[in-house]
């Protein structure tokens, strides 16, 4: 079995991981172009499942996303451009042939882990320990 199936609990732990690699990358080269090139679809499958279970109900992908951005218009839309862009080339056949743009997936990535933690802190220290990546120690400050 490939390591990316090995290391992993689930799809949804290996897309978050995906994802967290996109968000901490700030260049593209010939050993992280994966990350950036896939992470339309990614990002897609990720918000899907985490949408889903977070939303069980019949709410719109759109308003799901919406409310998972806590109502703020720009990453809901931002987020749904670079989703459906990037993975389907829904309405834009021409976005196949242009480069990817590195800091706009990095700034998803980036809202998109942010919205998480702000959600579920648990959750999301969960999933990076689930990947293997380092959790933030928050200490604690004696304030009167």
């Amino acid at each position: 079995m490939p390591s990316f199936l090995r290391e992993y609990i689930t799809e949804f732990n290996f897309l978050f991981a995906q994802i967290h690699k996109c968000a901490s990358l700030l260049t593209v080269n010939d050993q992280n172009y994966s990350a950036y090139y896939n992470f339309g679809n990614n990002a897609r499958k990720f918000l899907e499942v985490f949408l889903y279970y977070k939303y069980p109900d019949s709410t719109s992908d759109k308003d799901k996303m919406l409310k998972f951005f806590g109502g703020d218009t720009l990453p809901a839309i931002l987020t749904d451009r670079i989703n459906n862009e990037y993975s389907h080339l829904c309405g834009v056949l021409e976005r196949g042939a242009l480069p990817i743009e590195v800091p706009e997936m990095n700034s998803t990535a980036n809202l998109i882990l942010d919205r998480i933690k702000a959600l579920d802190n648990d959750q999301y220290e969960s999933l990076l320990r689930s990947i293997g990546a380092p959790v933030p120690v928050v200490i604690a400050t004696n304030q009167q």
